[in-house]
């Protein structure tokens, strides 16, 4: 439960900023004067939907037969806090002002009349003593997709197309994989035949197999790759069988590319070298 005590005088109607979020249990008293008391459309739709209970207090700016007294409503606001303090109707009591006269009201209370058990506070509007709602935490973005396989290929024979040493049946091959075609029309590649037990090599070039996927590689990895080499004819046959094997465009791309520069001789030593065990 809080009570505000608006000077309307000084913060007119930005001081009730934040009134449609009261309850129920909250008070407002609105101090005003005959020299700024307007009541505009805004104002009326605030008061009307405002849920808590709403007051309207005109104060007196001279004694009677006497000049206007300076910071009249002021005084009386003050004395009006004074009571509700005494009487402890509220554990929260907002002064909505912007006039900093009113902070030698709080250092009188903070100093002489200090209670725990009440908050006594100057602020401009009524939404200054309402909770900050925390902010949604942005959602971190998307993962970006992996490449497909099929454009993991095209990339690989577009960059085979640049080398000057290419054969014609190779450049047409590689054209027609970079033809945009819809995924009912992609060419479907000859399931490679199940190879017989793979061949023994010499250590020599297991090991250098070995070297090249990584010294940390998998014996079973290391094998199959060893049998890859073996049985291509040339680097198309290398990259399909290294997707096909992988499944993972990016990984066979990886690997393509470390045996790409050295496939001819390793072709030849993993034939020379194959013997029956």
């Amino acid at each position: 439960m809080a009570i505000y005590l608006v000077d309307y005088e000084n913060v007119y109607i930005d001081g009730l900023q934040g009134m449609n979020e009261l309850t129920q249990e909250d008070t407002v008293h609105i101090f005003y004067t005959q020299n700024r008391c307007g009541l505009t459309f805004g104002l009326y739709e605030q008061l009307i939907s405002c849920k808590a209970a709403v007051h309207l207090n005109e104060v007196a700016m001279s004694l009677k037969n006497s000049d206007p007294v300076k910071n009249a409503l002021d005084i009386q606001l003050m004395m009006f806090a004074g009571y509700l303090i005494g009487c402890r109707q509220s554990d929260r009591i907002y002064i909505i002002s912007k006039d900093k006269d009113f902070q030698l009201g709080t250092e009188f209370f903070a100093r002489y009349i200090h209670d725990a058990g009440i908050t006594l506070g100057i602020i401009p509007s009524i939404a200054a003593s309402l909770p900050v709602p925390e902010p949604e935490p942005e959602l971190p973005p998307p993962p970006a997709a992996a490449p497909p396989v099929y454009d993991t290929i095209v990339r690989s024979l577009r960059e085979e197309m640049k080398r000057p040493a290419l054969t014609a049946s190779f450049a047409s091959f590689c054209e027609q994989y970079a033809k945009p075609m819809e995924p009912e029309e992609l060419p479907v590649l000859p399931e490679q035949e199940p190879a017989p037990a793979s061949p023994m090599f010499t250590v020599q070039y297991h090991n250098t197999v070995r070297n090249l996927l990584g010294k940390s590689t998998d014996e079973e990895t290391v094998s199959a790759v060893c049998r890859i080499i073996y049985d291509a004819d040339n680097l198309v046959d290398l990259n399909n069988a290294l997707a096909k094997y992988y499944r993972d465009g990016q990984r066979a791309k990886t690997v393509y590319h470390k045996f790409k520069p050295r496939f001819e001789d390793l072709r030849h030593l993993s034939h020379a070298a194959s013997r029956k065990g």
